[in-house]
């Protein structure tokens, strides 16, 4: 069976075969043949940005649209294959060439050091090889110490990731390591804290904590001036960024701080300084961040300059927050927002755009602007493409997303409440609805909201639709959907039978129309 996969892996390439099983004529354990690892466009395009790779560019988007292009160019060329839309991997073979090609033409094989099965490490680290080493990873979960120190003076990027065993990090780690340029110490879970040491890595340019396990950062970290990239994803412990730390990070330009799945980190209450110094940090181009308070939201909406940098917008656990009231100035200054996630906020029960008359440049109907004049005014969600809302039991609708010309991916689950998604009396009239409301709209899932009865009352056209995914909405029985609704670009309707079965449909002509595209999960 492994022979099998093996083969097929290879396209029964003789070449490709021959070398494969040189390099691995020791490997006993089957687990030792795993391949591949996919990894996010976006997480590698920022791993990209801190090697270097990428053209210095002040501006972070600019290098983003580089890095995609890359991205788009290496995959047309077979050097990388999709995964998905969002993610890419690599096959071996191409992974190894590229290797010999760094480690010029295998004559130098000791630049880059991949540890994925790392025993007697102590021992391993006194090896003069481990000195030549340009770049390594030590990628496992069996790791349980590292050495002292880490003697490798030419070393400019280190993963330790994903070392579920490895409890501490000792205090000379870091010791002898100065041209380091990118540390990546993601998903240690069990490591609570980190040595001052790291502060002296004065060249660091990408750090990423993101899901460990650290209550505090250390106040060293003041040091790293060269700073470009800060992750601190998803460590729920974390409870005390010292005060200062971020205000002395005065070449950062990427930030990103969230947490999914409606978890919130112990800062509660010391968001607001984080608001300020992001805001006063001149460098800072894109910015990441959870917000989990009325109070913290309120600080946000009198930071202007940082209301422009914000790519992706969290509000997680905000018990206090009843409406959500924003100004289309606010909007306005929100430009680089892609992404909007609303969860477990227990008391909200919507969301309110208000237009500001001076200086408007559309046409208002019943208070709402029309959308279509809305883009033109300039006074909308200039460029989200991606909003969730969840766990929102008082929640009533989403009809602010009428302001969102450029969504593309809507999630919405367990908001007991809500009975639409986009008003009937919004405002807008059938006509308008139809040229401007979900035009970009992709992927639509809606799940656990026993009271939705409908997305929208009249039909729409949907002319981007891939996938719609409907799970436990017992009351949905239309969609607004017609014979005029686009089926060029839809893939799938997924949800129950029973769901399926009571849907009413304007004809019978409409019902033929999308009954080959429904699939039951």
């Amino acid at each position: 069976m492994l022979a099998k996969v093996v083969a097929q892996e290879c396209k029964g390439l003789p070449l490709a075969l021959i070398t494969l099983g040189r390099a691995m004529a020791q490997a006993k354990d089957p687990s030792n043949w795993d391949k591949d690892y996919e990894i996010y466009n976006e997480q590698l395009i920022e791993l990209w940005i801190g090697e270097g790779f990428l053209s210095r560019v002040n501006d972070i988007n600019e290098a983003r649209d580089q890095g995609r292009k890359i991205i788009n160019n290496l995959k047309h060329a077979c050097l990388l294959e999709s995964y998905d839309d969002e993610m890419v991997k690599m096959h071996d073979l191409i992974r190894d060439m590229a290797l010999w090609l760094y480690s010029e033409c295998g004559m130098e094989k000791n630049k880059v050091l991949v540890c994925n099965k790392v025993s007697g490490l102590k021992e391993v680290q006194e090896i003069s090889k481990w000195k030549e080493a340009e770049r390594m990873s030590l990628w496992d979960r069996n790791v349980e110490n590292l050495p002292e120190t880490l003697l490798c003076p030419n070393l400019e990027t280190l993963f330790v990731r994903e070392c579920s065993k490895l409890k501490t990090i000792p205090s000379g780690f870091f010791q002898f390591i100065p041209l380091l340029r990118v540390l990546d110490l993601c998903c240690s879970h069990r490591i609570t804290e980190l040595p001052a040491g790291i502060g002296e890595l004065k060249a660091l340019e990408y750090l990423n904590l993101s899901s460990m396990d650290i209550r505090e950062l250390p106040i060293e970290l003041k040091n790293l001036k060269n700073l470009a990239s800060l992750f601190l994803d998803e460590i729920y412990a974390l409870e005390i960024i010292p005060s200062g730390v971020i205000l002395s990070l005065t070449s950062l330009k990427l930030f990103s701080m969230w947490n999914d799945f409606g978890k919130s980190n112990g800062l509660r209450g010391h968001e607001e300084t984080l608001l300020e110094e992001l805001e006063a940090l001149n460098s800072i181009s894109e910015v990441t961040i959870s917000i989990t308070s009325a109070l913290s939201i309120s600080k946000l909406k009198s930071c202007d300059k940082l209301q422009r940098r914000i790519w992706n917008l969290f509000l997680v656990d905000c018990g206090d927050l009843i409406s959500l009231e924003l100004s289309s100035s606010f909007l306005e200054r929100m430009i680089q927002l892609e992404r909007l996630d609303i969860s477990r906020c227990d008391e909200l029960k919507d969301v309110k755009i208000n237009v500001e008359r001076e200086g408007w440049q559309g046409v208002v109907l019943n208070d709402v602007p029309s959308p279509i004049f809305t883009v033109a005014g300039g006074q909308c969600f200039h460029n989200l493409h991606t909003a969730f809302i969840g766990y929102c039991p008082k929640f009533l609708d989403l009809t602010y997303l009428i302001y969102a010309p450029y969504l593309e991916s809507l999630y919405v689950t367990s908001c007991e409440s809500m009975e639409e998604v986009i008003r009937d009396d919004s405002g807008v009239s059938e006509i308008e609805a139809k040229s401007a409301i979900f035009t970009r709209l992709k992927d639509l899932s809606l799940s656990s909201l026993p009271a939705l009865k409908s997305l929208y009352q009249h039909p729409l056209l949907f002319p981007s639709l891939e996938t719609v995914v409907v799970y436990s909405c017992p009351r949905l029985r239309r969609l607004p959907f017609d014979s005029n609704t686009a089926t060029n670009r839809l893939k799938k309707i997924e949800g129950e039978e029973s769901w399926r079965n009571m849907l009413q449909w304007e004809d019978s002509t409409v019902k033929d129309l999308f009954t080959p595209y429904f699939q039951t999960g």
